[in-house]
């Protein structure tokens, strides 16, 4: 129980930096609204394309931008 708190409370902290360290508000705005909108026409699997992109999407601009940070502080 204490593996999945933990890995909850990275990716929350995660989730909620994205947008400030990738200047990605618009974006990310964006897709959320593509994806409730899909949702809400029951198009689950163009849905979960985009989910999966928007995952695939952050997880890299993010990375990015962490390395970016450490570079300039190293």
């Amino acid at each position: 129980m204490f593996i999945i708190q933990a890995l909850n409370k990275n990716g929350d902290r995660y989730t909620r930096l994205h947008p400030f360290l990738t200047h990605g508000f618009e974006q990310v705005s964006t897709e959320h609204h593509e994806i409730l909108s899909l949702c809400g026409k029951r198009g689950v699997g163009a849905a979960s394309d985009v989910l999966k992109r928007h995952f695939q999407s952050a997880g890299r601009t993010l990375k990015e931008a962490v390395q970016q940070r450490r570079e300039k502080t190293a």
